[in-house]
């Protein structure tokens, strides 16, 4: 129970609050390739010309995004993505980590932060603690860059992360293993890079899903722990990635970064659209 999904073989009755909620959802989508869905009070009573890649479009309980972010944008940015019921957390350094209760939320995505995920600043207890009791009771989490790094400190102690040998800055290309927990999702592609710490050990069980030059673990998933870890930054679109290495340029010609050529390029793919897509079909509960 949680996520739903729809698709040419899948048929489920809904309770009047279920199905009031998923009208309420339908009717907000512009999605006109999902076809015609009818909803009565006890019933999803038909569907059709849905599209063949199954779609989650309702979740009992929301997305808790946890956003780590020193300006506080960022769970902002990645809500913007999805398209399920979702609320923001803000985690300040100074102050404790919030009080979130692993069994109010459907899912939890904690994002990336100009901190390092080797300092111990004065919530990083209490969001390993966070991460651990979440995964205990099955609810699925994605982290990016720092939560990505956050997801394996947690997962595996403190020598999973590290110093990078140098940053990563750009539109830099990834590539796309085999083992990407969904279709559609394959090859070299560019995505927003900004780190300068690294994932090294991830837990028993996970598999690496992306990989670089630069950094060999770019994503991983473990399905029992049910963690998703991207390094690279699915939120940005070419507009907001650009605007992020415009206010960065003096950390980009630091590292003899042309900034120009980087403002000439862009991400590969429609990131935030695809990877939270994935994250949220990967560990589907129907």
């Amino acid at each position: 129970m949680g996520i739903y999904f729809f698709s040419r073989s899948t048929f489920s009755k809904y309770s009047p609050l279920e199905a009031k909620m998923i009208l309420q959802l339908v009717q907000g989508c512009k999605c006109p390739d999902w076809g015609i869905i009818v909803l009565f009070w006890d019933a999803l009573f038909c569907f059709q010309s849905l599209p063949e890649k199954e779609s989650y479009i309702a979740m009992k309980k929301p997305v808790a995004v946890i956003d780590y972010s020193v300006d506080g944008l960022s769970g902002e940015l990645i809500r913007s993505w999805l398209k399920i019921p979702s609320y923001t957390v803000k985690v300040v350094e100074g102050r404790p980590f919030p009080s979130i209760s692993p069994y109010e939320i459907g899912a939890v995505i904690h994002s990336g932060s100009s901190l390092s995920i080797l300092a111990d600043t004065s919530f990083m207890e209490d969001a390993i603690d966070f991460v651990r009791r979440t995964s205990e009771v099955g609810i699925p989490q994605m982290g990016i860059c720092y939560g990505h790094q956050l997801l394996a400190r947690a997962a595996v102690g403190f020598d999973a992360v590290a110093k990078c040998s140098s940053i990563e800055i750009g539109w830099n290309d990834v590539d796309f293993l085999p083992s990407w927990p969904a279709d559609g999702l394959s090859g070299s592609k560019a995505v927003l890079q900004s780190h300068y710490d690294c994932v090294v050990k991830i837990p028993k069980g996970s598999v690496v899903t992306a990989t670089n030059r630069h950094t060999e673990i770019q994503a991983f998933v473990n399905r029992d722990m049910k963690l998703f870890g991207t390094q690279f930054h699915p939120e940005f679109d070419r507009e907001n990635g650009n605007e992020f290495f415009k206010e960065n340029a003096d950390l980009l010609r630091r590292n003899n970064i042309d900034l120009k050529k980087v403002l000439a390029s862009g991400p590969g793919f429609r990131t935030g659209e695809i990877v939270f897509d994935h994250f949220l079909m990967t560990f589907r509960r129907e």
